[in-house]
């Protein structure tokens, strides 16, 4: 953290002088002429504000110097222009024409782009939609979204899928940073980024996901809270929430409040929830009427709060932010009578530090240091006492300069960190304790060539694995075992377009090609884990004719090849996008059903019937389309379409497990002055392409339904909404969930909720 306290230092000095010798001024407004307020005016790489509610704006900048202005707002088509600054003010207005498509900037893209501007397919979640959307896990939050699924494992569990991908190929960020928990090493484990105090959350895929290195090569999911103020706050704001769900007896309670003098600013939230165990239709195990109308073992609560402070200087800012997360929740068991009920006690405590500096020397327009320290730790509980605990001690920090035009090329690079700590204690130690470090160097950088902006980016970056020697249980009693130490240097390249060819249109291709090294779970797992309700085998072990047998030293780095092709249609009688992309991965790994149990394991101690699972490479290749449209009627109704399918197979023959059938999508809306209101059906075709040992999946349809009402008032706004999902009870068991069988999605249930923002 040495850098971190540098970086304090260089910022306390920097953010309280001006360096700057010439203003840009001027007024944004829509094609009528009328002011766009909450604009976002931003230089590359340089300093950025918002237009007020005239539509006007102040921008600090260096003179005698070249830039490259951009202007974004929500409701609107992006704007950019080439100025060239001389001492003084210089007045320079916009007109901004409405777009259908919301076009959020993206945080997470070091290029600070707006999600219509992307090479690769972008989806932003925020505002009411992201209210309407919020549940208890992060996966089930972003289910509905096209290209994204989640692994329903249980009410407290449910970790994103991006196109066939999960687990350690979908990294999970808080603005911008590792969340820092074990929700890659297992599928029980909870992902704890929280969706109720997010302001947005942003799903990337490609060359976007350049600077999070090993283990986004299938994707990034950031969840951008209110934490963190790169604008001056000289108000005092906030928002409280409530809501209650029937199918669970769920209770949600989050506030937050946010204040400033216009240079220091300070912020506070909090999440509180408590569900009981949640109804479904019918049987959750097929054949056991005992199981009828509850999933057992379902329940939850949460507790997490969070703090921050900052200070916003003409030259940059910098701020702190620290966050304390509890959390309770029960795994769905099998129905073997006697089993004991499993829970999941989580402890985590993280930290961040966000700092930047503006023009901190020549030939750069920007500096920025993002860096974080999480300490995390769960237990795992049989009826209430713990015989396992896992332990993640994470440091991470992240460099970036963003250079000022070379050329006519113009982005961003930097160096980053990560260094985890991660251990197991108790009866379930399942993999080796182990530290891991990763060393990085990136760059990424465009150029706009008439109606093209060409991207290229790249990084190298160390990886290394150093696992603790582990024991095995074997039927001669314990054995000491010590795994290889694994260290490797993977490369990642990318190169993207985006083709404006027409007012309407724009076509992006990008390609990418990138290595990810493999996990301590993907190699050295080994031991029954009741969580998962599995006996697990990472791939240094094989079986044969019942023997387990160690097989050290043949894991091979996933080198994984994308082209991705999207194209977006922005205005219009109707709205869309078409979004397709072939993905070849050599030496995937995916954990097989081995079809064994444990008991057929001849030399372990373990018996019963557990599945055992085992991690395993191939070449693999995964087709995906991504189709979505909007088109209204009138000033009243509307209609949503949209359309995900993603096919993952290996070359040499036989499907991955647990992909995503084909689901197609419909939502009718009403909009009339302050009133929302829409039906819909989400239909998940049936999954016959299965795996080995993988049993096939029936087809469902979901029924939803929402209303929602905006009351304004000088003091605040409020937001009422009453929304209905499952609304036919039907009975759902995604293929992509491993408690298909135990542990079915919700049935009927109404979600009452009032939010308040003043």
């Amino acid at each position: 953290m040495k850098l971190a306290v540098l970086f304090v230092a260089l910022a306390s000095a920097g953010v309280t002088s001006a360096a700057f010798a010439a203003q840009l001024q001027g007024k944004v407004t829509d094609n009528q002429g009328n002011p766009v307020t909450n604009a976002l005016v931003s230089v590359d790489g340089g300093n950025q504000v918002t237009t007020d509610a005239q539509g006007q704006y102040r921008l600090q900048v260096a003179d005698n110097s070249h830039l490259h202005l951009h202007i974004s707002s929500d409701k609107f088509k992006h704007s950019e222009q080439d100025l060239k600054v001389s001492s003084g003010t210089i007045t320079q207005n916009f007109t901004l024409s409405a777009s259908q498509i919301e076009n959020i900037v993206v945080t997470a893209s070091p290029l600070g782009r707006s999600a219509l501007e992307s090479t690769t397919p972008v989806t932003v979640l925020s505002d009411d939609q992201l209210k309407l959307n919020t549940e208890p896990t992060l996966g089930d939050t972003l289910d509905k979204l096209p290209g994204v699924q989640a692994s329903h494992f249980g009410a407290g569990a449910s970790r994103p899928i991006i196109r066939g991908m999960d687990g350690p190929r979908v990294k999970i960020l808080e603005n911008g940073l590792s969340v820092g928990d074990a929700s890659t090493v297992s599928a029980d484990h909870a992902v704890t980024a929280e969706a109720a105090s997010a302001q947005q959350i942003e799903i990337l895929r490609g060359p976007g996901t350049l600077l999070y290195g090993n283990g986004a090569i299938g994707g990034v999911v950031n969840v951008v809270d209110k934490r963190l103020h790169e604008q001056p706050v000289d108000s005092f704001n906030g928002e409280v929430g409530a809501r209650y769900d029937t199918a669970n007896d769920g209770k949600t309670l989050n506030a937050d409040l946010n204040g400033g003098n216009g240079q220091f600013n300070w912020h506070l939230d909090g999440t509180r929830r408590r569900t009981d165990s949640y109804d479904i239709p019918g049987n959750a195990i097929a054949e056991d009427a005992a199981t009828h109308g509850t999933v057992d073992n379902s329940q939850l609560k949460l507790d997490e709060y969070a703090g921050g402070v900052g200070y916003t200087g003409d030259n940059g800012f910098i701020g702190v932010s620290g966050v304390r997360t509890e959390s309770n929740y029960g795994i769905p068991g099998r129905g073997e009578e006697g089993a004991p009920d499993i829970t999941i006690d989580l402890k985590k405590t993280a930290w961040q530090l966000h700092g930047g500096l503006l023009n901190p020397f020549a030939g750069f327009s920007k500096v920025r240091l993002d860096a974080g320290y999480t300490d995390y730790q769960h237990a795992e509980e049989e009826d209430g006492d713990a015989d396992t605990f896992f332990y993640n001690k994470q440091t991470e920090a992240r460099l970036t300069l963003n250079n000022t035009p070379w050329g006519e090329w113009q982005g961003a690079m930097g160096l980053h960190f990560i260094h985890r700590d991660f251990s197991v204690q108790g009866a379930e130690q399942l993999t080796p304790n182990s530290n891991t470090d990763t060393v990085a160097a990136f760059i990424m950088q465009e150029r706009k060539v008439n109606d093209f902006r060409f991207e290229l980016g790249g990084r190298i970056e160390s990886y290394r694995l150093k696992p603790e020697a582990m024991t095995l249980d074997t039927l001669a009693g314990e054995e000491a075992y010590q795994p290889q130490k694994l260290s490797d240097v993977n490369g990642t390249l990318s190169a993207g377009v985006v083709w404006d060819f027409d007012p309407s249109y724009n076509l992006s291709v990008a390609l990418t090609r990138a290595e990810r090294s493999a996990t301590a779970e993907e190699l050295y797992s080994y031991g029954p884990h009741d969580a998962t309700q599995s006996f697990e085998l990472g791939s240094e072990f094989r079986v044969e004719n019942g023997q387990i047998v160690v097989n050290a030293g043949n894991a091979d780095k996933e080198i994984a090849n994308n082209l991705d092709l999207t194209l977006r249609k922005l205005d219009g009688s109707w709205t869309g996008s078409l979004s397709m992309a072939y993905n070849r991965v050599n030496n995937f790994f995916y954990e097989a059903n081995t079809g064994l149990i444990a008991s057929d394991l001849v030399n372990s101690d373990e018996e019963g019937d557990l599945p055992v699972y085992q991690y395993a490479q191939g070449d693999a290749e995964l087709y995906s389309l991504e189709a979505q449209a909007k088109i209204p009627f009138n000033d009243l109704w509307s209609l949503d379409l949209f359309s995900d399918y993603t096919r993952g197979k290996l070359v040499d023959g036989g499907n991955l497990p647990r992909i995503s059938p084909l689901r197609f999508g419909s939502t009718l809306n009403f909009d009339l002055d302050q009133w929302h209101a829409d039906v819909g059906m989400i239909a998940y075709s049936r999954q016959n392409d299965v795996a080995d040992n993988e049993t096939e999946t029936a087809g469902y349809t979901l029924v939803n339904a929402s209303v929602t009402y905006r009351l304004f008032s000088d003091n605040g706004d409020m937001l009422l909404y009453l929304k209905g999902t499952n609304l036919t009870d039907q009975e759902a068991r995604p293929h992509t969930s491993l408690l298909k069988d135990y542990a079915p999605l919700m049935g009927r249930n109404l979600m009452l909720g009032v939010s308040y923002s003043f």
